[in-house]
């Protein structure tokens, strides 16, 4: 009943993970590996060509690098996805886009996951849902570790492999849904164990620019019930995220003329919804960035 797709950089996945699903999933299932070993395929294409290679009503992209860990998941997960008006379920994910490129971990982020990290005291950490007597929570963008769709929506969405690489391919996907009038939702039930922490480079950062350039026209979006409070503080998000912004491109390697070409660009979008700030604040920033990598470069 239900299709795994994994883009593995190998052959094929480890037989680990494949016993790991066999013993939890609780239902019928099929596992899609993309021989991505030699690069051929953007993780956008990968995942288009793996719906066309599977077979069951309901699919789920997952990473190779991950455990499940909680007993019949999948009869947890199709019970979430057959709800009314269900769009993409995950067990990552935050309730804002802004006009701004940001990670979704930002604010309002919810997530259940065992998330590994290489650098950290502990090798661990369970994150806890906010609301934790919750099944589920309403959110936006939906983390690409776990995602998982009804088939039949597969007529309305797909990756966008215009945007190609590696990245973005969940902020991407998670908008489409609700462009398209579906709820995408963290869900408490179903927990994974992740075993690397994922890297963000100055490729990372191009396809957000690409993702949120691309939906300019129906951004902001954020769910239902922050609605009130972002909407009064919206102003001042959206300049906390520029800054962020231009600090992450600085420390990726963007050179300042990109800088300052790109955050122009989002401070026009942002006036024509209504949220002015000066010029001279990229100026500033830019001022900021040289500094610090001048003080890098003597160090």
């Amino acid at each position: 009943m239900i299709s795994i797709i994994i883009c593995s950089r190998n052959k094929e996945i480890s037989t680990a993970l494949e016993e790991n699903i066999k013993s939890t999933i609780g239902v019928e299932y099929e596992i899609v590996t993309i021989d991505n070993s030699e690069n051929k395929y953007s993780l956008f294409s990968a995942y288009n060509y793996g719906v066309t290679l599977s077979n069951y009503p309901y699919l789920c992209f997952v990473h190779e690098d991950v455990f499940f860990r909680t007993n019949e998941w999948g009869i947890k997960l199709i019970g979430h996805l057959n709800e009314d008006k269900c769009g993409i379920i995950g067990v990552a994910g935050g309730k804002i886009a802004t006009n701004v490129p940001a990670q979704w971990s930002n604010e309002n982020r919810y997530i259940h996951i065992i998330q590994h990290y290489k650098n950290a005291k502990k090798t661990a950490f369970l994150k806890e849902p906010k609301y934790s007597l919750r099944p589920c929570e309403s959110v936006i963008f939906v983390d690409g570790v776990f995602l998982s769709v009804r088939r039949e929506l597969f007529s309305q969405l797909k990756f966008d492999e215009s945007i190609g690489g590696f990245h973005s391919y969940d902020y991407d996907i998670s908008i489409q849904a609700i462009v398209a009038g579906y709820n995408n939702f963290v869900v408490y039930d179903i927990l994974l164990e992740h075993f690397s922490a994922g890297f963000k480079d100055d490729s990372y950062y191009n396809n957000l620019i690409k993702v949120y350039k691309k939906w300019a026209q129906h951004l902001p979006l954020y769910t239902s019930d922050i609605a009130n409070e972002t909407n009064n503080d919206i102003q001042k998000i959206e300049k906390k995220r520029l800054k962020k912004l231009i600090r992450r491109m600085a420390k990726t390697g963007f050179s300042t003329k990109e800088i300052a070409k790109i955050a122009t660009n989002f401070i026009e979008i942002l006036k024509t919804k209504g949220i002015i700030l000066d010029v001279k604040f990229i100026k500033l920033n830019v001022f900021f960035i040289k500094l610090y990598k001048s003080m890098l470069f003597y160090k």
